[in-house]
């Protein structure tokens, strides 16, 4: 963020490694999401909006980094794999999206100022 507002530590990485079947909630921070599950799975995003007062009130809420999910297992065209936003945000205006191709991926860029996530891949 700068000297200015203060420096803020963010992990470079995080992973969640998806195996089974099930809903998956992702926590603010985390980046990457690998599926080789052989089974339906949900995941929910978290909220993609920063604090309204902005980045001085609450450090960290200005730090989101894109995240990637992709299919690792090749599985995704026989399964459902669903992604859902938080709340009332959308993905690239839609309420929900579905990776649907063996070994595809989502890149998904949150837009701080308004919650959401942009679709950039």
């Amino acid at each position: 963020m700068g000297p200015s507002v203060g420096w803020v530590s963010a992990p470079q990485q995080t992973v969640l490694a998806i195996i089974g079947t099930g809903t998956y909630s992702l926590a603010r921070g985390m980046n990457l999401v690998t599926i080789n599950a052989n089974a339906n799975v949900t995941i929910n995003l978290p909220s993609a909006k920063a604090a309204p007062a902005g980045p001085q009130a609450i450090p960290g809420q200005w730090i989101l980094v894109p995240i990637v999910i992709v299919d690792i297992g090749g599985f995704a065209a026989t399964n459902t794999y669903t992604i859902n936003p938080s709340g009332a945000e959308t993905i690239s205006s839609l309420a929900s999206i579905r990776l649907a191709s063996n070994f595809g991926a989502f890149v998904l860029k949150p837009i701080l100022e308004t919650g959401g996530w942009t679709l950039t891949q």
